[in-house]
């Protein structure tokens, strides 16, 4: 954790630097802040973010970049995790110290990055069943999923659908009313429905909410047992950090490491004569 924390100081003080350098009018292009995205043509509105003709949302870097840095970023967590279980099967729940750090993102980046391995399986699970990001990030339906799991309804090859990679399927929330989240995931089902998950598919990756406002994080992480926590530079406090890793901790759930978002590179103007 020292060095996550030491490289986004490091980070930002080098930021501040670059900023104090350039020109006045530069500084108050970036103060004025940027234009709205506009929708690609043949696109379509997701909450704030756009997706093409495909449904993806454009946040999903990994499938509308697969050659650029990103992408490169999260074939480096693949192998980072596949060296941890040495190249053999896993099952991670992701999860974030607080809401908008991009743990659902995340979640089905590296899921395709996963599934470029083709002769392996991978499934996304949608376990944060307050939000249901996953299936909106995709553009599919959610009609059921793992509330039906939980309620014992339907069978995991019931709720399963195919994804745009042959080697990823994905699990959506499915329907669910707030009041009675808490319940569904406290049944004994989630030990079972995660038992067969892990028969079924090489790569499990399941999207929850965040460990320090929703307790159903400890209890999907308690049945799970490893952990990838997710945080965001610039906006996830410290204390808040080490407060999502100590409630982890009490649930029985190893932090098998972090994945700091929204990091921005800044190249100094001296450079630029290299490019």
């Amino acid at each position: 954790m020292a060095d996550v924390w030491d490289a986004m100081k490091k980070h930002k003080s080098e930021r501040q630097d670059d900023l104090a350098k350039a020109p006045a009018s530069s500084r108050g292009a970036k103060a004025s802040g940027k234009a709205p995205p506009v929708p690609p043509a043949g696109g379509r509105a997701t909450g704030d973010e756009f997706a093409d003709a495909s449904g993806y949302s454009r946040v999903l870097t990994a499938y509308h970049d697969r050659g650029g840095m990103l992408a490169e970023q999260y074939r480096t967590l693949r192998t980072n995790l596949l060296a941890q279980c040495n190249g053999q099967r896993f099952c991670y729940l992701i999860t974030s110290a607080e809401a908008g750090e991009g743990k659902s993102v995340s979640s089905l980046n590296l899921a395709m990055i996963m599934a470029e391995r083709s002769d392996r399986r991978t499934v996304v699970v949608d376990c944060d069943l307050r939000k249901k990001k996953i299936a909106k990030l995709l553009g599919i339906e959610d009609s059921v999923g793992m509330a039906e799991l939980l309620r014992g309804t339907h069978k995991v090859k019931d709720v399963v659908q195919p994804t745009a990679y042959p080697a990823m399927s994905v699990i959506s929330a499915g329907a669910v009313r707030q009041d009675e989240v808490a319940d569904l995931i406290g049944r004994p089902e989630l030990e079972d429905v995660v038992s067969e998950l892990r028969k079924r598919y090489d790569y499990v990756i399941v999207d929850s909410p965040p460990v320090n406002i929703a307790a159903d994080a400890g209890a999907l992480g308690h049945v799970i047992g490893e952990a990838l926590v997710v945080l965001r530079m610039y906006k996830t406090r410290r204390e808040s950090a080490q407060k999502a890793i100590r409630l982890l901790h009490a649930a029985n759930t190893t932090t098998v490491g972090v994945i700091l978002t929204h990091q921005k590179y800044y190249i100094p103007n001296y450079l630029y004569r290299y490019s």
